[in-house]
């Protein structure tokens, strides 16, 4: 590496004992100095530059504009021996920091030509930060300190979160006019932004979904414009776990500018950082100018320069906000999820109107679907049941019923319930009739499968609820209704309690009937949230409506909740009764199989007791007697005794 002859180095006076082992690097390579305190070099550049056109200079990262700004202005040549071991300059131009390296890169002749960008006429060597940002101001030791152990990264992770949630609900994008190079005007809202100049691998520079160089020619900008608060809290949560790994796919709240020139313009003042530094201004113009001072910097920097500049600018704002019914929905405050607009929702309003129809197919389809589940139920077939399931067109109206629900919709209410209360008409209709034809009075497993639900039912219904909802609201899925259809089983149940009807049998009726009320709240509830979700609906106007749902799924879930509660302390008996083997009058019995039922009070266990002796009617006292003893509760046994016979063992 060739050195300079000559060169002028300036200090701070507070650090001239750090002069001491420069001159004696210059001695050793022959380099004549020329030394000026800041103050001195500050007061007379011009005079001090007679001597030499290449400055060394002992500079901290607060220092280290002004001296840029001058080597633009008067073009000589730069050389930085940073005053912290912890400066950012050694990041953001690959300075070594053994101090035997620094010196020889300092005193170098082979200078870098630079692109400084200046944000009204103020240099930015590592970025600008304007507005809300989860990213914390790099000069603190929590970002400094971030890769010193796993413990500082913890501490680094904790800090972001806490900074941005600590005004999550009071933050509100503000309205600016961004113009950039190309005369292009974009108007907008946004809750902040990051202009990244030299210091390319932070955080915000991972989230773009593309490699940046310090030396392009161009200004990379982040624009962060979250459409609601879950949209933020995504974001946020990509920039905390994938921050310093980087993504693969450019969050929804972030939109990216590269460019020469970019303007941003407000009808107030914004505060905004320049390398940490407040400033406050309602016009900030952020301009490039390439190769604009020659400083010695490390290769990494000089790679950046080596590849091509580009010329088109880069303009990916497919995410940011520039529909005016939407700048007006979240200028006043982020709504907590993202709104639908207009055209995003009428297209899906037609279809749900459409389907609160009692059309003649609807009809007939509902007859067919449950003709035919009600002979699967008689011929204990899943198949023939299952193509019930696909047939029924009940799904169609429950979702248009949630909508309803979520808007408050009188319209859509009445013509969903009154087309939900015609199927539901016609299925108990039918399928008494069935029952009344078919010979045939014994209750099938298949019927019986139907005749206890309990909560695992209602979330089979909440989690097929979300997938019609959002089946619903996205064209692209909705060739998986069947499968939603299939999944929550809205005819089967019906048909049960048609059947139950047909019978004159009101245990039959009430448990089928109670299964398909659980299917329907949930359905409706659950698909009225996603609407939500998805923003087809403010909160506030939602509310009477997600009240009314929330209500008939708690009366639901009452009844349920017993159920759960009662398999679930038969579950525990029937475990119970084949952990280990009886030992009964000093025979050994193990229950097989064992079925428990109630009657009341009483508990009626029905299986196979096998012993490898005789059993009788004295030891089945004793087991009776035994059992009770142990739950505390009547016992009724109705079982097939077995005697086990082992091979004989042959010498």
């Amino acid at each position: 590496m060739s050195l300079h002859n000559k060169a002028l180095v300036v200090y701070p006076q507070a650090h001239a004992n750090r002069l001491e082992s420069i001159r004696e690097y210059a001695a050793t390579q022959a380099i004549e100095l020329f030394e000026f305190t800041t103050e001195e070099f500050f007061s007379q550049p011009g005079r001090c530059l007679d001597q030499t056109d290449h400055v060394v200079i002992l500079a901290d990262d607060e220092d280290m504009t002004e001296h840029v700004n001058l080597a633009k202005t008067l073009n000589f040549s730069l050389g930085v021996i940073p005053l912290n071991p912890r400066s950012r300059l050694h990041k953001w131009f690959n300075i070594p920091t053994q101090p035997e390296e620094a010196l020889q890169l300092a005193f170098s002749s082979d200078s870098t030509a630079l692109d400084i960008m200046r944000c009204n006429e103020q240099v930015v060597l590592g970025m600008l930060m304007l507005g809300e940002t989860p990213f914390l101001d790099q000069r603190s030791k929590t970002y400094l300190n971030r890769r010193s152990s796993l413990w500082q990264l913890l501490l680094y992770r904790l800090a972001l979160v806490w900074s941005s949630l600590r005004n999550l609900l009071n933050i509100k994008p503000f309205a600016v006019t961004l113009t950039t190079g190309r005369e292009v005007t974009l108007k907008t809202a946004i809750t902040g932004l990051v202009a990244i100049e030299n210091d390319i691998n932070c955080a915000a520079a991972r989230l773009i979904n593309t490699s940046l160089s310090a030396q392009d020619g161009k200004i990379s900008t982040v624009l962060i414009a979250p459409k609601s608060i879950s949209e933020y809290l995504g974001f946020l949560v990509t920039a905390i776990l994938r921050g310093e790994a980087g993504v693969k796919r450019l969050p929804r709240a972030l939109s990216y500018i590269k460019s020469q020139y970019l303007k941003i313009e407000s009808s107030r003042p914004l505060s905004y950082f320049i390398d940490g530094r407040k400033h406050e201004a309602s016009c900030i113009e952020l301009q490039l100018y390439p190769g604009a001072v020659r400083l010695n910097a490390g290769p990494i920097v000089q790679a950046g320069q080596n590849g091509s500049t580009q010329v088109k600018d880069t303009m990916k704002v497919d995410n940011l906000p520039l529909n005016e019914t939407r700048l007006n929905m979240i200028q006043h405050h982020l709504p907590l999820f993202t709104r639908a607009l207009e055209d995003d929702f009428k297209d899906l309003f037609l279809l749900l109107r459409d389907n609160a129809q009692a059309h003649s197919h609807y009809i007939a389809l509902m007859v067919l679907s449950v003709i035919v589940a009600s002979l699967g139920l008689f011929l204990s077939s899943a198949a023939v049941i299952i193509g019930a399931m696909v047939l029924a067109p009940l799904m169609a109206p429950i979702i248009s019923l949630a909508m309803g629900l979520l808007r408050g919709d009188r319209l859509l209410l009445q013509r969903s319930l009154a087309t939900i209360g015609i199927g539901v008409l016609l299925a108990l209709t039918t399928a008494s009739l069935i029952a009344l034809l078919i010979p045939i009075d014994k209750i099938t497993p298949e019927m019986a499968g139907r005749l206890h639900p309990n909560l695992l039912d209602l979330g089979v219904a909440v989690a097929s609820g979300i997938a019609g909802g959002y089946a619903h609201a996205r064209e692209s899925v909705m060739k998986s209704l069947p499968g939603v259809a299939i999944a929550v089983a809205l005819v089967p149940p019906l048909s049960v309690a048609g059947i139950g009807i047909g019978w004159w049998q009101w245990e039959v009726f009430s448990g089928a009937m109670l299964l398909f009320l659980t299917n329907l709240v949930g359905i409706a509830l659950s698909a009225a949230l996603t609407f939500l979700v998805l923003g087809y609906a403010p909160l506030v106007k939602a509310k009477r409506g997600l009240a009314i749902s929330a209500a008939l799924l708690a009366a639901v879930a009452v009844p349920l909740t017993i159920a759960f509660s009662d398999m679930q302390d038969r579950w525990q008996i029937e475990r119970d009764l084949t952990r280990e083997p009886f030992s009964i009058h000093g025979k050994s019995m193990s229950m097989i199989g064992p079925q428990v039922t109630r009657q009341g009070e009483v508990i009626v266990i029905r299986g196979d007791l096998v012993a490898e002796q005789p059993i009788l009617l004295a030891d089945l006292r004793a087991l009776k007697t035994r059992l009770e003893m142990h739950w505390q509760r009547p016992v009724m046994l109705e079982l097939n005794t077995r005697i086990r016979m082992r091979p004989t063992s042959q010498n």
